[in-house]
């Protein structure tokens, strides 16, 4: 049977729409999150969970959906790509969503260990420019997504090179920290959890950015390189 490309680029649109909406849900998780490291007893758990529970349900539906679109008109070359690249941003933004809520909750779960209202200024500094560099990655990398344009390489390993730079110097601060400033071995513990969420987080936008390359240029590029 041949391909049947009748209604595609109408069901890409509507599936770069509920995108769209799946991308905001995640970036209303990575707000909680950042707004939990100067306060962390004041995290909404209720709102995290729950935002965490509508990301697990829209990535089963929009993965049905791209599987309906893969099976109905049976997409080739550049439109079999950019599906196949949206089935891995699904995946993605799903991880992102959890790591998010795993920041939230954990810096929560921090502060009933002493009490204390935040970790250590200094920190808590570089803890809010990770996560607002991931956001925006994810801004970035939702643009590009939407809008079927690659992901400008520069401004992506500029950002990625930040967070790494930024996780490195939060580890070694942890670890010289006083006792009582970070909750002793277990906050440590937790703090560096914490680190190392935003750090994957990234990790994985510059991937997804790296594989939506490949779908749009048909060449495979490193972005680190």
């Amino acid at each position: 049977m041949a391909p049947v490309r009748t209604n595609l680029d109408q069901r890409l649109t509507i599936l770069r729409g509920s995108l769209a909406e799946y991308f905001g849900l995640v970036t209303k998780e990575y707000k909680h999150a950042i707004d939990a490291i100067t306060a962390p007893s004041d995290v909404p758990l209720k709102k995290v969970h729950k935002i965490r529970s509508k990301v697990q349900n829209r990535a089963e539906d929009l993965t049905q959906e791209l599987l309906l679109v893969l099976t109905l008109n049976q997409p080739l070359l550049q439109d079999l790509r950019m599906i196949a690249a949206y089935l891995r941003a699904v995946d993605a933004v799903e991880r992102l969503a959890r790591h998010a809520r795993d920041v939230a909750v954990t810096l929560n779960d921090w502060a009933k260990l002493d009490k204390n209202d935040a970790p250590p200024h200094e920190i808590t500094g570089r803890l809010v420019v990770m996560g607002k560099t991931v956001t925006d990655l994810v801004d970035l990398v939702e643009f590009a997504l939407l809008n079927e344009a690659v992901v400008d390489q520069e401004t992506a390993v500029h950002a990625w090179s930040a967070v790494k730079s930024h996780h490195s110097e939060i580890h070694t601060m942890i670890l010289e920290a006083e006792k009582s400033e970070v909750g002793g071995r277990s906050g440590r513990t937790m703090l560096a959890h914490i680190t190392n969420r935003f750090e994957r987080s990234a990790y994985n936008l510059l991937r997804l950015a790296e594989l939506w390359h490949h779908a749009i240029e048909n060449e495979w590029v490193q972005y680190e390189q």
